[in-house]
């Protein structure tokens, strides 16, 4: 199954209370539809870039999990439909690239020189 990675923004008017049930619900829907959460991240208030709904702040909520397709589609179906989500956006998530491995010292043996074409010529 792919994983993906979902970010929303909801109301800041929310408590922190409805905040946290809110993120159990997206991970209820998930679980529901055969996927599986990794990680939940509540980031917290934040000053949004732009207003969003005449709101200048929103809390953050970061999900991280496994599904089939048809389970995000129903989670952003549920997310559209909820008055509380301001904004959502939903990525294939890709791990982040190892760190680049040393490479094991082989010790260089010289390649043969070989003759240059002139010394050939004088040879015969």
């Amino acid at each position: 199954m792919p994983m993906y990675e979902t970010l929303c923004i909801l109301h800041p008017e929310l408590p922190d209370a409805r905040v946290k049930e809110l993120s159990s619900w997206m991970q209820k829907i998930l679980e529901g539809a055969s996927g599986t959460a990794i990680q939940v991240d509540v980031w917290g208030m934040r000053d949004l870039t732009y207003t969003l709904r005449k709101q200048r702040r929103g809390y953050y909520v970061r999900l991280e999990y496994e599904s089939p397709p048809a389970a995000l589609k129903e989670l952003e179906r549920n997310l559209r439909i909820n008055e509380h989500v301001l904004r959502y956006l939903s990525t294939v998530y890709t791990a982040p690239p190892a760190p680049p491995q040393a490479a094991a010292s082989v010790p260089s043996t010289p390649a043969p020189s070989a003759a240059p074409a002139g010394d050939e010529a004088e040879q015969q």
